[in-house]
């Protein structure tokens, strides 16, 4: 049997438009993170705050994942797409108008950090469950990889534009560029139909009733509980080098704003390629096996990154981490759709999202801590040391071998 090629998604043309609209959406949003990193390195040094800053945006998604899990399962995932969107637009309006004004400190940037974080976390369940409605069986893969490369290849080229607009503009502008991209990802929803036979698979519960029955199926099925247990035993040790990566930029290395945009980038550059090459990585180890080799590859990343502190071993390490991060969240994704049906899609990955989430904000809290009261460089080498024992771990526990079910 032929496998389908890393781009072929790219010839469904609705799936082309909605992921041609959503990169750049993605880059409008690296624009104003990498923005809003460096604007509270400016109006603090705590390393504390640069972890609050990461847990605001990521917080939303373990709170609030599930009740939007719910909602997309039971209105009509395109309309509740383009309100999130809107939702959107509006916090990135408010945030380029305070700092326009000048109006932004850290209290009010966590805060409205954490409502664009709110408006991620409504949207994410709605936006996994309609891409098995585009794209489905053996496209799925290649598509679900696809949506993480755009992803990361908005966040190579957002950083470094960003941080040049920064230098020339202020970070007003990163802001505002954000909210302008968010009328195409509108605009191509807008433009989508969705299928009746989609529209029929949704069960028209009670709201009460749709939680109880998603935390029933999630609660019986040990296939999910496998890949949560895999997605902890990662991302809460791994996270350690992203989340104090503006410290690592700004104060340990002393970029200028370009330079701190183009570390931000090489994350992306990682990633792009580890998304182009799944295919075959897939191919030659399998799922199962690539993302214990991920696991590993990204401990020596982050571990030399900790004991040779210069810019471009830094980078090179950020990219391993990069390819390592996008290898390990979409194999774990495609496992995840593969078991749900369509009817309880949402649900299943709103809880998958916030087992993610969650394990990466105690992660961001707990290496923020940890690098303020110790520093950085310990940070960085607990986390290589603490992912070794979770990656033997990891090995114990196997990923599903479902195949995707009938909607």
């Amino acid at each position: 049997m032929s496998h389908p090629t890393a781009f072929a998604p790219l010839a469904n043309r609705a799936f082309l438009a909605l992921w041609t609209a959503n990169l750049l959406s993605n880059t409008g949003g690296w624009m104003a993170s990498t923005g809003a990193a460096w604007e509270m390195t400016s109006l603090t040094p705590e390393p504390i705050f640069v972890a609050l800053l990461a847990a605001a945006n990521m917080l939303p998604m373990f709170l609030f994942c599930f009740p939007a899990g719910v909602l997309a399962d039971r209105f009509d995932r395109r309309l509740y797409i383009i309100a999130c969107q809107f939702w959107m637009m509006g916090v990135a309006t408010v945030l380029a108008v305070l700092a326009f004004l000048g109006l932004l400190d850290h209290w009010s940037l966590l805060g409205l950090i954490f409502c664009m974080g709110l408006g991620n976390a409504m949207n994410a369940p709605a936006w996994h469950a309609v891409v098995p409605e585009i794209v489905s069986g053996p496209m799925l893969r290649p598509a679900i990889a696809l949506n993480s490369a755009g992803f990361n290849l908005a966040r190579t080229v957002g950083p470094v534009v960003g941080q040049i607009l920064l230098s020339l503009v202020g970070v007003f502008l990163l802001f505002a560029i954000n909210a302008a991209t968010y009328i195409g990802v509108i605009f191509a929803m807008s433009s989508w139909k969705r299928s009746a036979e989609a529209r029929a698979s949704q069960r028209r519960e009670g709201f009460i009733e749709a939680a109880r029955s998603g935390i029933a199926f999630v609660r019986n099925s040990s296939e999910l509980k496998a890949v949560f247990a895999r997605g902890l035993c990662f991302f809460t040790p791994g996270i350690a080098i992203g989340t104090l990566l503006p410290v690592i930029g700004r104060f340990e290395l002393g970029l200028d704003e370009f330079a701190f945009g183009i570390l931000y980038g090489v994350f992306g550059v990682g990633a792009v390629a580890a998304a182009m090459l799944m295919p075959l990585i897939n191919r030659l180890l399998g799922p199962d096996r690539a993302n214990i080799w991920a696991m590993g590859v990204h401990a020596a990343a982050t571990l030399v990154a900790a004991l040779v502190m210069t810019p471009y071993v830094v980078g090179a390490c950020v990219a391993l981490s990069g390819a390592c991060w996008i290898t390990v969240i979409a194999n774990n994704g495609t496992s995840v759709q593969m078991i749900l049906p369509n009817f309880m899609r949402a649900r299943g990955m709103a809880v998958h999202q916030m087992v993610f989430f969650g394990s990466m904000v105690v992660g961001s809290l707990m290496w923020g801590k940890i690098a303020t009261l110790l520093g950085t460089q310990a940070a960085l080498i607990l986390s290589a040391a603490a992912l070794v024992p979770f990656t033997v771990l990891a090995a114990w526990i196997r990923l599903p071998r479902s195949t995707l079910p009938r909607a």
